[in-house]
């Protein structure tokens, strides 16, 4: 039961953080919805980082990685990024920001992860 309320607590913090960057102007100056790749990619490599120095199965771990970051990115909003392209016909853009997603996810995570490995050794 501690676990569920500690991934809902750290959830609000994600979510409100994630609401809180969404919400900042610079993102309003470019074509493609960097606000939903930045939160992304961002909580890729906090993930990638947090994963190899919190011990599974904790609290911590529940709290960070179910709660925070699971809060904090949001696969939703990209498909939300995604349609909106779509009915606006702007496939190429589409393409890009789908690959892009997925790509830089992985990258981030990859180092991420790297640089937690590191730490923890």
């Amino acid at each position: 039961m501690i676990n569920i309320l500690l991934i809902s607590l750290g959830a609000a913090a994600g979510a409100s953080l994630r609401g809180f960057i969404s919400s900042l102007r610079i993102f309003e100056r470019f074509s493609l919805p960097y606000a939903a790749f930045t939160v992304n990619t961002t909580g890729a490599l906090c993930m990638g980082i947090s994963m190899p120095l919190i011990i599974q199965g904790t609290s911590l771990y529940f709290m960070i990685i179910f709660g925070f970051l699971g809060g904090f990115t949001t696969y939703s909003a990209f498909t939300v990024e995604q349609l909106k392209l779509f009915e606006q016909r702007e496939y190429r853009k589409l393409i890009k920001y789908t690959f892009m997603m997925f790509f830089f996810c992985l990258v981030s995570l990859s180092l991420g992860l790297l640089i937690g490995v590191s730490i923890a050794a």
